[in-house]
């Protein structure tokens, strides 16, 4: 009876290494497999960057008004006038109106942001 436990534990001591051993090497297999998909990943990533650059971290809203004068004429008719002695001024001050309210209504939306007038 008593060879019969050696002979078990023997063979259990035995079987049990092996065990590991192949744990061992299938984990290597899963390690290989996941470092080459990584790789792989990198260097689409990398193909897609170069493909299309990112987009700039700054980026601009621009608004043009098609016609300032006929917009400006509509709103009050005294301008009517004015933008005969002065269309340059009239122009002016509907993009600064434009941007006033552009303005206002993000901060009614509690948006932090600066609107500015460019001229080209």
């Amino acid at each position: 009876m008593m060879s019969l436990f050696l002979i078990i534990g023997l063979i259990a001591l035995t079987l049990f290494p092996c065990y590991l051993l192949r744990q061992i090497n299938h984990s290597k297999k899963v390690l290989m497999q996941s470092e080459e998909a990584r790789l792989q990943l990198e260097q689409l990533l990398a193909f897609s960057e170069a493909e299309n650059p990112p987009a700039p971290s700054s980026m601009r809203v621009t608004i043009e008004i098609n016609d300032p004068l006929e917009l400006a004429k509509r709103e009050q008719p005294l301008t009517k006038y004015l933008s005969q002695l002065a269309p340059e001024l009239i122009v002016r001050k509907v993009y600064e109106q434009v941007a006033s309210e552009v303005e206002s209504g993000l901060k009614e939306k509690s948006v932090n942001a600066s609107v500015s007038i460019e001229k080209r």
